[in-house]
């Protein structure tokens, strides 16, 4: 298991399981660790979903399709003032939501 903070101070887990699905379902996001990492602590913005108010969208901007902005996704569930990494991967959007954090 993998524990990070992120922008707010809150622990962050990553399991095993979770970081096995990133890397198999995700192989675009080359070590993927770090950059979770970087992301839950510096995000560009964090939305509340529409769907779950108990899951957090956290996005940094990163150059990885041509000529095109994106973004690292890392989909959180918080509970009990804790978090739980589901999943993460590169977006060209952001999703609709409420604005928790902008940088």
């Amino acid at each position: 298991m993998h524990l990070f903070k992120d922008k707010f101070g809150r622990n962050m887990r990553l399991t095993e399981e979770r970081l096995q699905h990133i890397i198999t379902d995700h192989s675009e996001l080359l070590k993927p660790i770090g950059k979770i990492e970087e992301t839950l602590m510096f995000p560009s913005i964090v939305i509340k979903s529409e769907d779950d108010p108990y899951v957090w969208l956290y996005y940094r901007p990163y150059k990885v399709f041509t000529r095109q902005k994106s973004f690292l996704l890392v989909i959180v569930k918080i509970s009990n003032g804790e978090g739980f990494a589901i999943t993460a991967f590169y977006v060209k959007n952001l999703q609709k939501g409420e604005v928790v954090w902008k940088a």
